[in-house]
């Protein structure tokens, strides 16, 4: 299964990581619009990641009534298949690392879908904080 492995002790607090998210989503540069949130800790430099675990046995993947959430057989990533969402946020109020966001501009779910097999953040991090394992590209 695909997923990301992150280092947060290796994190500058750059945010390159949530930007490239946020302008490959959804061509803004917010941290709204990004399905990955850095925490910046200014004074201690100890920063930490919100991100998704692409768990195996996934709450939100469990709470949803209309099985809008599955898995791609190729990347391992948990993708919301936006035809089916019925935009209920159970998924959202699901997650226990607050790793699913709400869109509230489209009315919808989303959450870090792992670029398709390559995940932007991993190339945009210059420090080393991004792996990415599994059956990722």
């Amino acid at each position: 299964m695909g997923k990301l492995v992150i280092d947060s002790t290796l994190c500058t607090g750059c945010l390159n990581c949530q930007t490239v998210c946020a302008l490959v989503k959804s061509k803004a540069h917010t941290k709204s619009a990004s399905a990955i949130r850095v925490n910046l800790e200014i004074f201690s430099g100890k920063h930490s990641h919100i991100y998704c675990r692409q768990c195996v046995d996934a709450e939100c993947q469990r709470v949803c009534p209309v099985g809008a959430i599955a898995r791609d057989l190729t990347t391992g990533a948990l993708l919301i298949d936006s035809k089916i969402c019925i935009q209920c946020k159970l998924c959202v109020d699901a997650c226990p690392f607050t790793a699913m966001f709400w869109d509230s501009e489209a009315s919808m779910p989303f959450k870090c879908d792992l670029c398709g097999g390559s995940p932007a953040c991993v190339e945009a991090c210059n420090f080393g904080v991004f792996a990415s394992e599994g059956s990722l590209k």
